[in-house]
């Protein structure tokens, strides 16, 4: 799984994207190469869009395989992931709590 570093550059590279501009796994990885140390692959790239484009989270749209657009701003994706990481820590508090 991606790491929290490659998100944070991923998200940093969409944040510069043009709305209507087209892109694929290899443009970010280009992009966010340079930033990491080590550097990503491709498929972990590919991974983090695809954490992107899930509805929920919305931070790209898929034009059609391996090609995308920005979606809601890096902001928005921001707020979203904190509330989804926010709701599995109370689940995880709960789950504990259950078993004492």
């Amino acid at each position: 799984m991606a790491s929290d570093h490659l998100l944070a550059a991923v998200l940093d590279v969409l944040a510069e994207v043009d709305a209507s501009e087209m892109f694929d796994g290899r443009d970010v990885l280009r992009a966010v190469r340079p930033a990491l140390d080590p550097a990503p692959g491709l498929d972990e790239v590919d991974e983090v869009l695809a954490l992107l484009a899930l509805p929920m989270l919305g931070g790209v749209v898929v034009v059609c395989e391996g090609v995308y657009r920005t979606g809601a701003t890096v902001e928005i994706v921001v707020a979203r992931l904190r509330r989804l990481a926010e709701a599995v820590r109370v689940v995880d508090d709960e789950d504990l709590a259950d078993r004492c």
